[in-house]
């Protein structure tokens, strides 16, 4: 039997733990949150004996030091700020590491030599983006010769766009405004330069449903500006996808003072702007029941026997009515789940601090890629002459 831990049960946590549970009577699944209605909604969405909810504060380090022991593998789908604290636990409780989450890429590396040194394998970034997306380039650049530029473009959004911001909720507002406010970290002519969140702004089309898109800069490259160091010799950057209109309507969010952090006085009251915007998006653009799509285009130019040679990977998800899953969920928790299996079964058999695009790029991509097609994720790969 292994024993997987899910740290988490908003929507990744859901299809992450239902996922492992129904890939194998094997597996069994402890899922931790701090909110007891998250947990019985958990309850009834998986209803499996395999299922052990608890509840439990990640924030609290004795909390996690005892939700962790005797685990096979440890897996975080809760915000981006719990991300470092539970890796840090995980190593030096020697149970393996697969984390949603991929900032500050420096800072997990700096605990490469301790997870080495407790047997523990450690996946940061193993979701949509970062996830599939560092998969995808690090696969090309494995079987080019010499690489140029590396484009991402990758979005969730609604099926069918409505006010306000053509777009709907899919994680929570907390990360998504912290995505469009910090400066987004991109390759251009081989340097790392720092560009503005939501600048950019080009059409883009996935035809025949999304033929009205936009792509614009967004700080998702994460340890792709590592890895790829001296492998891409141009350019390589990310942009969001999203419908027409959604990033000048963040934009005018923002320049209006709405993503401030520091109180101002209305009346007798000091309002923190910030969260007044968080509070009434969550209310007007949570996604309930409608349909979400997950867009995703990666372009990477190169030469091969010193001919040039583009790879042109593309992705359209949609959710699954049936199962209740969101494209966005299914996309983010399924990378992760089919990475934690395959530490415990010894297909992943590295030891340390180590990132999707250096795992997946040779022997095990094709067993990757079968694991998202068997869940019903299709990526197709176009290998075509020229620029």
């Amino acid at each position: 039997m292994s024993h997987f831990l899910v740290l988490g049960a908003g929507k990744m946590g859901l299809v992450l733990a239902k996922d492992l549970i129904e890939s194998s009577p094997q597996n069994i699944v402890t899922l931790v949150d701090i909110r007891t209605h998250q947990l019985e909604k958990a309850r009834k969405f998986i209803a499996s004996s395999r299922l052990e909810v608890l509840q439990r504060d990640m924030e609290n380090e004795e909390q996690r030091k005892s939700v962790c022991k005797g685990k096979d593998v440890i897996l975080n789908a809760l915000l981006h700020r719990h991300s470092l604290p539970i890796l840090e636990t995980a190593i030096r409780s020697a149970v393996h590491f697969v984390d949603l989450a991929g900032e500050a890429p420096l800072a997990r590396m700096s605990y490469d030599q301790e997870a080495k040194g407790n047997c523990v394998t450690v996946i940061s970034g193993m979701g949509v983006s970062p996830g599939i997306t560092n998969v995808l380039v690090g696969r090309a650049v494995h079987l080019l010769d010499e690489t140029e530029r590396a484009l991402i473009f990758c979005g969730g959004n609604p099926v069918h766009p409505r006010p306000p911001l053509h777009y709907k909720i899919v994680y929570a507002i907390d990360s998504l405004i912290n995505f469009y406010q910090r400066p987004a970290l991109i390759i251009r002519h081989g340097q790392v330069e720092e560009v503005a969140p939501l600048s950019g702004l080009e059409p883009i089309s996935f035809p025949p449903d999304f033929p009205d898109m936009e792509g614009f800069f967004t700080d998702g490259l994460s340890s792709l500006l590592h890895t790829m160091k001296g492998k891409i010799h141009g350019d390589l950057y990310e942009k969001t996808v999203r419908h027409r209109g959604h990033a000048q309507g963040f934009r005018t969010l923002q320049e209006c003072g709405l993503f401030c952090t520091e109180p101002v006085q209305i009346g007798d009251q000091r309002v923190i702007p910030r969260q007044v915007l968080e509070t009434l998006l969550e209310e007007r653009m949570k996604l309930g029941e409608e349909k979400d799509a997950t867009l995703l285009r990666i372009l990477v130019f190169g030469k091969k026997s010193g001919v040039p040679q583009t790879h042109v990977f593309e992705m359209v998800d949609y959710n699954d009515a049936e199962k209740k899953y969101t494209s966005m969920a299914r996309t983010t928790s399924f990378p992760a789940s089919i990475a934690s299996q395959m530490i415990v079964s010894g297909q992943i058999s590295v030891r340390g601090v180590v990132f999707p695009e250096s795992v997946f790029n040779q022997d095990l991509f094709p067993l990757f890629m079968e694991g998202l097609k068997k869940r019903g994720v299709a990526i197709s790969h176009e290998i075509t002459p020229g620029k």
